[in-house]
């Protein structure tokens, strides 16, 4: 049975460079910075940006930690990334930059699987409500790293 899928967006703008901004979610040596509870990221292999480069990652999900294989599943450069993790029921965080004249205006998409059964139905506003807190901070975080005094 496939998990009925979810999304979230977040927008804010960011006073930095379009190319500095892609430049951040594109390096999976930064991801802790958009990927929040993010611990371990390590390349799959010799691929370690744009489409198809694959990470082991270990995520903290409140007392929780969960091994997974993160992808870059889309990539348009200086323009859209997406990173997913791997299988139907994991989520997707697909940035879009635009520039704007107040700067760069970046848009985060979250695709996630919502929780089953009885218990997910009582637990999904509690979901969705963090998945979009989630996604408000990595916002913030993104902007707090390249604008940094």
């Amino acid at each position: 049975m496939l998990a009925l899928r979810k999304t979230v967006r977040a927008r804010g703008t960011i006073a930095a460079p379009a190319g500095e901004i892609f430049a951040c979610l594109a390096d999976y040596e930064r991801a802790d910075v958009f990927i929040e509870g993010l611990e371990q990221l390590h390349p799959v292999g010799s691929k370690t940006e744009g489409e198809g480069a694959q990470f082991d990652a270990v995520l903290k999900l409140g007392p929780r930690r969960l091994a997974t294989t993160i992808v870059i599943s889309s990539f348009e450069p200086g323009r859209a990334i997406t990173w997913s993790s791997a299988g139907d029921e994991g989520q997707s965080l697909s940035f879009v930059l635009e520039t704007t004249k107040e700067g760069v205006a970046v848009e985060l998409t979250v695709d996630y699987a919502e929780p089953g059964g009885i218990s997910g139905a009582l637990l999904a506003p509690f979901v969705e409500q963090t998945v979009r807190h989630r996604a408000d901070t990595a916002l913030a975080r993104l902007r707090k790293h390249l604008c940094a005094p």
